[in-house]
């Protein structure tokens, strides 16, 4: 019987993730980039000299402060079954200097096709899928190595692509195309994009450049008015 007793326990279908923890998981997750750039803000406005760019540093923070408060009202919504009304869509260009400051400066290349930067985006999740993406590359690429932002735009919507010095690992593809949130932090931010690119009809991939290096490609269909 004890035999019997392990051989149904292994057997046993894992249970479905408690959605009210994976929602908590997801919040402090999209909640670290936020706050480790407004760290960063504060202590350069406590070192930069000039008005005009401690009035730009100041910007960047409310910016980021506005981008933690969208999350958190994100995650009060969802907690009470409750969908609030969506942000209009704006000019990619808008979103470009608060995503840019997720990665310290002098590493982000940003590159804009024709026209692109007034291509229309939904800023809450094209920001948080950009914000992602930039810091997996900081996070995970090699040390003080260059990030380059990518933005073609094309027939039926965009294309944004984030390459940096790293490699396309087995982990980074299982992470892309897992249909469930991860059981631990690892690969959880990944998986917000892909839930995010799912939301708005669009695709995401990951390939490896010549020589080296890797770039993860992200395509938004045009948002609907």
């Amino acid at each position: 019987m004890p035999g019997l007793s392990r051989r149904w326990r292994s057997g046993r279908r894992p249970q479905p993730a408690d959605p009210g923890l994976v929602l908590l998981r997801s919040v402090c997750h999209e909640l670290r980039p936020p706050v480790s750039t407004l760290t960063s803000l504060v202590r350069a406005l406590e070192t930069q000299p000039s008005d005009s760019a401690r009035g730009e540093l100041a910007r960047l923070a409310g910016e980021h402060v506005a981008h933690a408060e969208a999350v958190l009202r994100q995650a009060a919504a969802a907690a009470y079954g409750m969908t609030g009304p969506a942000d209009p869509p704006v000019p990619l260009h808008r979103i470009l200097p608060v995503v840019s400051a997720a990665v310290p400066a002098g590493r982000l290349v940003v590159r804009l096709g024709r026209a692109t930067g007034e291509r229309l985006v939904h800023p809450r999740h094209a920001g948080q899928i950009l914000i992602n993406l930039l810091t997996n590359a900081d996070r995970h690429g090699p040390a003080g190595g260059s990030i380059e932002l990518t933005a073609r735009a094309h027939r039926r919507g965009l294309r944004l692509t984030v390459t940096d010095g790293g490699a396309l690992t087995p982990d980074l593809t299982r992470s892309l195309h897992r249909r469930t949130p991860p059981a631990g932090e690892k690969g959880l931010g990944l998986w917000v994009v892909r839930h995010l690119v799912a939301v708005h009809g669009g695709t995401i991939r990951a390939r490896s450049l010549t020589p080296h290096g890797l770039a993860v490609e992200v395509t938004l269909a045009r948002p609907r008015h």
